[in-house]
């Protein structure tokens, strides 16, 4: 018997790879077949891998950590999975089948009831695949937004970055509350190879580089985040990210792109993993 199996081992980041594995886990689905996951090399394992941070419908997904001789396995991953058409609408029902984390690895801050979002990539994404786009120019987006709420979040995955907002608030005297999960060790970004440490990323510590308490926490700092903009009024950010794109298919609020077009095609069937 011919088992579908996606491979978790790569280089690359979490929602890279967590859209990969979407392809799969939809094939799959549509033809009624289980579909085995091997994690135990999966970059970003801390412990047990794939169940540091989701939960495992085993109705659908079934571990392979040793391979059986006797079965047959039909092995997939990054870049590498079934050529069918799915479109964006698609994936968008499916991730809130799978995206389901572990009970009490998150533990949300306190934060007012009402509240915008604004998220910017920072890091080695900035190295070549994006541009860096000012932090002002998300923070004047949202307020051209009717805005109900004096609250904003402010995320990213470099600490600097959420600090040049909360400068540009305090020195500019302006009305409103910045919140954020970051701190110092935040402090240039995230960089999920070695070989990308270089010109601003050059002194930063990589994935590859992390013990797994580091990994472990690395990972769950980014959840949190997208945890708590989940709940936002409206959120800002630029879908040039994996997680960018990731957060507007599974959020339900209002996402928009400051760098382009806002409304996607759910009809598109141009894989997430490589832009809307």
């Amino acid at each position: 018997m011919v088992r579908y199996m996606f491979d978790l081992q790569n280089e690359n980041g979490f929602f890279c790879m967590f859209f990969f594995f979407m392809t799969l886990y939809i094939f799959c689905r549509k033809r009624k077949k289980l579909m085995y996951l091997k994690d135990n090399k999966w970059k970003f394992k801390s412990k047990n891998g794939w169940e540091d941070y989701f939960i495992l419908n085993t109705d659908y997904i079934h571990l392979v950590r040793e391979y059986n001789r006797k079965c047959t396995y039909t092995r997939f991953g990054h870049l590498n999975v079934p050529k069918n058409k799915i479109n964006l609408n698609t994936y968008k029902k499916y991730i809130k089948e799978v995206y389901k984390l572990e009970p009490n690895i998150i533990t949300l801050p306190k934060l007012p009831e009402d509240y915008n979002s604004i998220f910017i990539r920072g890091g080695d994404k900035i190295l070549r695949e994006a541009k860096k786009i000012p932090s002002l120019k998300y923070f004047k987006y949202l307020l051209k937004l009717d805005l109900k709420s004096k609250n904003i979040f402010v995320h990213s995955d470099d600490n600097l970055i959420v600090l040049e907002i909360k400068k540009h608030v305090m020195e500019n005297n302006l009305d409103y509350n910045i919140f954020s999960i970051t701190d110092e060790g935040d402090n240039g970004g995230a960089v999920v190879r070695k070989d990308l440490k270089y010109r601003h990323c050059k002194n930063l510590l990589s994935v590859d580089e992390m013990s797994k308490d580091q990994k472990h926490s690395h990972v769950i700092k980014m959840l949190t985040a997208i945890e708590i903009m989940k709940k936002s009024d409206n959120v800002i950010l630029s879908y040039d990210s994996n997680t960018s794109r990731f957060m507007k298919l599974y959020f339900e609020c209002p996402v928009y792109n400051v760098n382009g077009k806002t409304e996607i095609n759910l009809k598109s069937t141009k894989h997430p993993a490589y832009g809307f």
